[in-house]
């Protein structure tokens, strides 16, 4: 056998040895990662649910899950609740907390006002599994609010997040659909992600929820996060009223259902709103830009852009008189 012929067995065999080992390695790796999440133990002691009501707090159940609400303005009278009824849907991460200022503005103009805790925030229920699709919530609002008042139609404000919640309530029902309000909305072009794909291997999913439950209830990192959205240091209070449902246990499967949920396409589909839309955004919001507010403009039929002057991404509470001001003006003329 020539040296030559040898040096190729010899780097044959040096290359299988190899590639076996790697493979071997990347094998345990693997192993390693999918056992360990179970080991670490998930969110747990936080705070029950039900010790984050108010005065006003109700629940109702829709489908499989208990929801919060809150209700202001209810010993009013409307006829078919034309014109009168506004429902207020919070962003990620928020709650009814997050209306504390709108809620009993609008109460005060006559108006019936529902804020919501959607699935898995807030008091709401933690469903593990639960499809967090802007879809999904639609379908579970819109029967909480038959559910509570039939057949009445209603002004839909969603912040942040809670835009794409209430622009796919107004596609799904339209004829209960009096006008929208995206207040920073967050809708985003429909992009499958391969997060939503990889999360649905059960050892990924436990990390997210280890991750989650570790890292997002602190009190310094909601410090931090609210001090960017609102574009100014948050008060005790303020951070207080967030952290307190983040702590609730099951919150951090909230947040890894919530990465598993598939994307619901809205962008290419709001040509279809033929309700009236109010884009209400602080100029310097850092979370949802304006020139995305702009873009929403442009793509519903019947809109108009409002902008509140140095505000960050939650005008609603960092500017609430301001904020109210402009929302009344858009409903008064409905």
């Amino acid at each position: 056998m020539s040296m030559q012929n040898r040096r190729k067995i010899i780097a044959g065999f040096i290359l299988k040895s190899f590639l076996k080992w790697t493979a071997l390695v990347l094998a345990g790796l693997v192993m390693l990662l999918s056992i360990t999440p179970y080991l670490i133990p998930l969110q747990e002691g936080g705070w029950d649910r039900y010790a984050l009501t108010y005065s006003n707090s109700e629940f109702v159940k829709a489908g499989n899950v208990e929801i919060h609400y809150r209700e202001w303005g209810h010993e009013y009278a409307h006829e078919n609740g034309a014109g009168k009824n506004v429902l207020l849907v919070h962003g990620l991460g928020g709650s009814t907390f997050s209306w504390r200022y709108t809620a009993p503005a609008l109460a005060a103009e006559g108006y019936r006002v529902i804020a919501v805790d959607l699935p898995g925030f807030g008091a709401s229920e933690r469903k593990t599994g639960f499809e967090h699709s802007a879809e999904n919530r639609a379908s579970y609002l819109w029967e909480m609010l038959e559910k509570l008042y039939p057949g009445e139609s209603w002004h839909l404000a969603g912040h942040s997040m809670g835009g794409a919640a209430v622009a796919a309530m107004a596609l799904q029902e339209p004829h209960k659909t009096d006008a929208i309000i995206l207040a920073a909305g967050a809708i985003s072009p429909f992009e499958p992600s391969l997060i939503n794909v990889l999360l649905k291997y059960p050892p990924l999913t436990r990390w997210a929820r280890v991750l989650a439950g570790t890292f997002i209830p602190q009190e310094s990192r909601i410090e931090t996060l609210l001090e960017s959205a609102y574009g100014r240091e948050p008060s005790p209070e303020e951070v207080y009223g967030y952290l307190r449902p983040l702590r609730v246990e099951g919150t951090d499967g909230t947040f890894a259902d919530l990465l598993r949920s598939t994307p619901t396409p809205l962008a290419d589909r709001l040509d279809q709103v033929e309700k009236p839309a109010l884009c209400l955004w602080g100029e310097n919001d850092e979370w949802v830009s304006l020139e995305e507010g702009r873009k929403l403009d442009g793509l519903l039929p019947d809109s108009e852009l409002v902008v509140i002057p140095g505000e960050g991404h939650c005008p609603m509470e960092t500017a609430p008189e301001k904020f109210n001001q402009k929302l009344l003006a858009f409903l008064n003329r409905r």
